[in-house]
This record gives structure tokens, C-alpha cells and sequence, in this order.
């Protein structure tokens, strides 16, 4: 059974080989196929197709390769590489037809040869040599238009033996030399899925971002810079990339590319973290550091409340009597939320205690009264409602800030001006340390036991990674402000959030040839995207860093991922190759000993193989690893 894809691909296939009739076949299914949508499903199988044709076996897989090498051997088309292409062909055909070894096969190498500098092929008959060449595509065919070893085959061409063979050489060596003497000095821009001379035909998108991976705090540039396919996003020399660094010769350049830009984006990472001090790494310590920092700026805080409220009681103005009207209205409204909040018949009970409000008990359903208490009175019940209410549930909080207002409403322009300064402290004292879910949490203990209700290590967790925007905002306010160890806390939290980063986007057990973590460019996206979703990447980090997140995020994607398609899973054409390395250094040679040819022209063919292969690839590998050029 094929799917969409693969129907489609070999509707190019059979398009490009010139079988009109198999194109015309495959175009009638894939029209069928596409009236039903769920046929385009990523994987879906068309009904219609045929099953696929059984496995070749071993002596077919053999054939076929042996086809597939000499296909590509004689791939080159021109001066001296046209001669050896053509003295290959026919060996190709002798080999095929079993007759090579006899007088009657070195007489038709011989006559091949001397066609010269001819376009000579060889096709492969079996399917499964077609499908080995096509496996290959990109990577093997890049050969080069003329054999760059021409020059040293003169002196090959005077020792050979062969009736005719050495003439034609020179003859061969020489047009060579004459079209090698024409070409470029670099890779034409022009053909496809090389993308040479970019600099001044580079999209705006590719310019944008190879001066995007440049500005980054540790730039990728030099060797770690991005590849011609990473920065234009051209599917062709992505596709010629990919499949080139799976080489084990050729491709070891891209892949250094690769573990060099894997270190720099490792490093940005580094960088990228605040350093006013030794910075704390472990979350255990860095919850130990936000607990001191807040607990000595809150002890700070509350002896200087407790001192301006002695000036003021001294002064008499804590015993001014206060009525409690807005305070048992309050009471009244919100009891019916006893089932919910039992922190209200709390405070209701410890205010009906000390004479904050009245109400009869013996008689039922009776209305709860204003009482009469001082404003020492006052101040206390309010610390009690702080003290029994759990700031991190919002009903309790909503509640507790209710009643606490109408405290504030029923002792408004009570006292001296030294109770109000009292007042005012303890005020924000409150809004710091108390109304604040957050900080209300890290600083108390469960109820009824000494164990903290965050414990240390979770501190990290519960400050940047659960509470919101708003609530860590605050605790960032109230840690600059608690002196050189806040500062040095919410350096170390920030510090811990871009760690949170990384260590997010790492793959748990892969690593690249130089020891490396592999990054995952899916998972970097995802931790990035989400804490910039709840604002919290520019509130840690500011307008500049998040920016900076936000690149490397992006840039990962640019250098680890490619379109669809791009990139040869099943590692076929990187098999072949290493295959065909022995067939060309092995097969090829005895085969042509074999035909009377002697050593020096066999060692001709295999180097020239071998040769124009691995010199082409080497130069497009050099141009991709070039890059993009910006200008100043």
C-alpha cells in the first residue's frame, strides 16, 4: 500500500525517466485518491495502490548495487572523465552480459573509449539497482563537469598497452585541460541547491537571520556560523546538507559545524545569567537564600512598626475609642459564607471577645452590634485576622481583606499623627509580606506544626514557575529592596529560570560526538513560548534577554530542524556510499584487469572515481559552510 507522498513521488519519478505510461497510471490514482480528504493524512494508505513488491533478494540486492556503482562511476560527462566514462559503460555491459574477460569485451572497452568525451552513462536495468541510484539523489550525484586529475593522466596514457587507448587519453587529457582552464572559481549560484555567491542575492530572511545568530551574546559566527541551507531555508541545499554530514569522510566538516553551534547556543545560555556574586545553583540553597532575604527584611520591617506604635501609645493615641459599626456590618454580610470560610467565625468569635461587636446570645437570629474598643484594640484584631487567615486560598483572602477595610474604615482619622505614621507602616508591611499569597506561603508554616509550608527546593518552583505574573513581580520587589542579599537572591532565581531553560530543552541521555547534550529545538520552543505566553520571560529578564530567548529559541529551529522531506531517514544513501567506496576501489578495478587493461589505466579509473565523487562534494560542503555574507 503507498500513501499520498509516496504515490507523488513516483509520479516525478516516472515523469522524469520518461515512462509516460506509468506517469499516466499514477496520475489517474493519485486523481482518484484525492476525492476522499482523509487520503491526505500524513501516513494514510490509498486503497487503490497494489501491494508493494516483495523484498529483492540477497543475489538481486548484489546486482543491484554493482549497478548502481558503475551508474555512478560513469556519471562523469566530459574531457578525460568522459573517456573513463565511457571505457566504464562498457565495462558495465560486459560485466552484464557475463563476457567480460574475453578478447570481444577488450575490443568493445576499446571502442568505447575512443568515442571520447561523449555523455556515457550507464543505466541500471534491475529495479533494484534503479532504486539504490535513486536512494543516493543528491549527495553521490554531485560530480564535477571535467576530471581534475587530467593533468596527471599524460603520463598514465605513455604506459599504457592497449591498441588505441593511450592516444585517445592524451587526446582526452588535453580537451580537459583547455574546459578546465574556463571554469569559475566557485559553484554557480545558479544551479540548483547550491547556493555559492549568496552574499548579494541572499533573501532578506536569510540576511536577518545570519545578523540575528551574530548579535547573540556569544555569536554564531566563524565556525559556529549558520550554513548556507540553515540560513535560507532553501529545501535543495538543506536536503544536500543533511544527507552530506551523514558521510563519514566528507560530511565530518558539517558535523563539526553542528557540534560548534550545539557549544555556542550552550554557552548564550551561560552568558545570559545575572552575576552580582557567587551565584547559587542548587535549588535547595536558592530557596535557603529567598527565605533569609525575606525573613530579615520582614524582621527589619516589624521592629520598626513596633517602635512607632510604642511612640504613639506612649503619646496616649492608642487609647482613643473607636465604634465598630462598618466591622459588624461586615460580620453580618459575610456570614452566611461560614460553610465556605471557617476563618470567618473565627474572627467573629475573637471580635465578639474583646467587644468589637455585640450580640445577645440568648436571644436567637439576634443582629450582630458595634462595640466599642480602642485603637490598640483595634490594631490587634487586625494582626488576628492576618495571623488566621490562609492568604493562599482566594476565598479566605477576599474575605480577610473585607474585614480588614472595614477595620481601616471604622479607625480613619483616629489618633495622633504618630498612629497614623504607626498605621501607614503597618499598612505596607501587610501588602508586602501578609495580603501577598506568595510571600505569605514562603514565610509561614503548616498549620499546627514547625514544618515550612514551601519546603526549600520548591522554592524556585513555586516563586518563577507557578505563582503569577503579578505575585512574582511582587516578590521581586521585595527582594531588590532587601539589601545586597535580596539582590542576590533574585539574581540566583533568575539565574535558576534560564538553567530551567536549558536543561528543558536537552535530551536526557543523547549526546553529539564532542560529549554534548543534544538540544531539542521542539523542546526549547515549547518552555520559551510558555513563559512568554504568561509574561514572565520579559518581567525576569527584561525587554533585551527575553529577546535573546526568543532568538535562540528560533535560531534552534533554523539549525537542527528541515522542511519535510529534506532529510533521509533510513540512512540509504549514506549505506550506499560507504557500499560503493568498495565497489569502485574493488569490483571495478578487477573487472577492468580483468578486460586486458593495464595497472596504470585501472588505477586511473579508480582514482578518477573516486576523485571527481569526493572533490565536488568537498567543494559544496566548503560553500554551504561559508554561510551567508552580511554586509558591513
Amino acid at each position: 500500500m503507498a500513501t499520498m507522498a509516496q504515490l507523488e513521488e513516483a509520479l516525478a519519478a516516472a515523469d522524469a525517466a520518461g515512462d509516460t505510461e506509468a506517469a499516466q497510471h499514477l496520475a489517474d490514482v493519485i486523481r482518484r485518491a484525492s476525492s476522499d480528504k482523509s487520503n491526505f493524512i500524513p501516513g494514510a494508505h490509498i486503497p487503490e495502490t497494489l501491494p508493494q513488491a516483495p523484498e529483492p533478494t540477497f543475489g538481486e540486492q548484489a546486482v543491484g548495487t554493482g549497478e548502481a556503482a558503475l551508474t555512478l562511476a560513469t556519471g562523469a560527462t566530459s574531457g578525460a572523465l568522459g573517456l573513463l566514462g565511457g571505457t566504464l559503460k562498457s565495462l558495465a555491459e560486459q560485466i552484464l552480459s557475463g563476457k567480460f574477460g574475453t578478447r570481444e569485451a577488450a575490443n568493445a572497452v576499446e571502442q568505447a573509449a575512443s568515442q571520447g568525451a561523449a555523455s556515457l552513462t550507464y543505466a541500471p536495468r534491475t529495479p533494484a539497482g534503479q532504486e539504490q541510484v535513486k536512494a543516493v539523489g543528491d549527495v553521490l550525484s554531485a560530480l564535477p563537469p571535467v576530471l581534475p586529475v587530467a593533468g596527471e593522466i599524460a603520463p598514465i596514457a605513455a604506459a599504457t598497452k592497449v591498441p588505441g587507448v593511450s592516444t585517445v587519453i592524451e587526446q582526452g587529457a588535453k580537451a580537459a585541460q583547455a574546459v578546465k582552464a574556463k571554469l569559475p572559481t566557485t559553484i554557480s549560484a545558479e544551479r540548483p541547491g547550491v547556493l555559492a555567491s549568496i552574499g548579494a542575492a541572499a533573501t532578506p530572511d536569510a540576511l536577518r537571520r545570519v545578523t540575528v545568530a551574530e548579535q547573540l551574546p556569544v555569536p554564531l559566527k566563524g565556525e559556529a556560523g549558520l550554513t548556507v541551507g540553515q540560513a535560507s531555508r532553501d529545501f535543495a541545499q538543506l536536503q544536500f546538507e543533511k544527507e552530506s554530514a551523514k558521510l563519514a569522510d566528507v560530511g565530518g566538516p558539517l558535523r563539526q559545524r553542528m557540534e560548534n553551534q550545539t557549544a555556542t547556543i550552550l554557552q548564550n545560555f551561560d552568558a545570559m545569567a545575572d552575576k552580582p556574586g557567587p551565584l547559587a545553583v542548587d535549588l535547595r540553597d536558592i530557596g535557603k537564600g529567598v527565605d533569609r532575604a525575606l525573613v530579615n527584611k520582614a524582621q527589619v520591617a516589624k521592629k520598626k512598626i513596633s517602635a512607632a506604635y510604642k511612640a504613639a501609645d506612649e503619646a496616649g493615641e492608642m487609647r482613643e475609642p473607636v465604634e465598630m459599626g462598618t466591622l459588624a456590618q461586615t460580620l453580618a454580610d459575610v456570614e452566611r459564607f461560614e460553610g465556605i470560610a471557617p476563618m470567618v467565625a473565627t474572627v467573629r468569635r475573637e471580635a465578639m471577645r474583646i467587644g468589637a461587636v455585640l450580640r445577645d446570645e440568648r436571644t436567637p437570629g439576634s443582629e450582630i452590634t458595634a462595640g466599642r474598643i480602642p485603637l490598640q484594640g483595634t490594631e490587634q484584631l487586625r494582626q488576628f485576622v492576618n495571623d488566621a487567615t490562609d492568604w493562599s486560598n482566594r476565598r479566605e483572602a477576599l474575605l480577610a481583606r473585607r474585614i480588614n477595610a472595614s477595620i481601616d474604615s471604622a479607625t480613619g482619622g483616629k489618633g495622633g499623627e504618630l498612629y497614623q505614621h504607626a498605621r501607614k507602616m503597618h499598612k505596607a508591611y501587610a501588602d508586602e509580606f501578609e495580603n501577598v499569597g506568595l510571600t505569605s506561603k514562603l514565610l509561614d508554616t503548616k498549620r499546627g506544626t514547625s514544618e515550612r509550608q514551601v519546603a526549600f527546593e520548591d522554592v524556585f518552583d513555586k516563586i518563577v514557575l507557578l505563582s503569577p505574573v503579578e505575585e512574582m513581580n511582587k516578590m521581586r520587589g521585595t527582594l531588590l529592596t532587601a539589601g545586597k542579599e535580596g539582590k542576590q537572591a533574585w539574581a540566583d532565581l533568575k539565574a535558576a529560570g534560564i538553567e530551567h531553560i536549558k536543561e528543558s530543552s536537552l535530551s536526557a541521555s543523547g549526546m553529539d560526538a564532542a560529549g554534548q547534550p543534544l538540544l531539542s529545538p521542539d523542546k526549547l520552543n515549547r518552555v520559551v513560548s510558555a513563559m512568554d505566553q504568561d509574561g514572565k520571560l520579559e518581567a525576569l529578564y527584561g525587554k533585551k534577554q527575553a529577546q535573546t530567548l526568543r532568538d535562540l529559541a528560533e535560531l534552534s529551529k533554523v539549525i537542527y530542524t528541515a522542511p519535510p522531506g529534506a532529510i533521509n531517514t533510513s540512512n540509504t544513501a549514506s549505506a550506499l556510499r560507504v557500499v560503493l567506496d568498495s565497489v569502485i576501489t574493488g569490483a571495478v578495478t578487477g573487472v577492468v584487469t580483468g578486460t586486458g587493461l593495464p595497472l596504470p589505466v585501472t588505477t586511473a579509473i579508480r582514482e578518477a572515481a573516486r576523485y571527481s565523487r569526493n572533490r565536488k562534494l568537498k567543494a559544496r560542503i566548503n560553500e554551504s559552510l561559508s554561510g551567508v555574507k552580511v554586509s558591513e
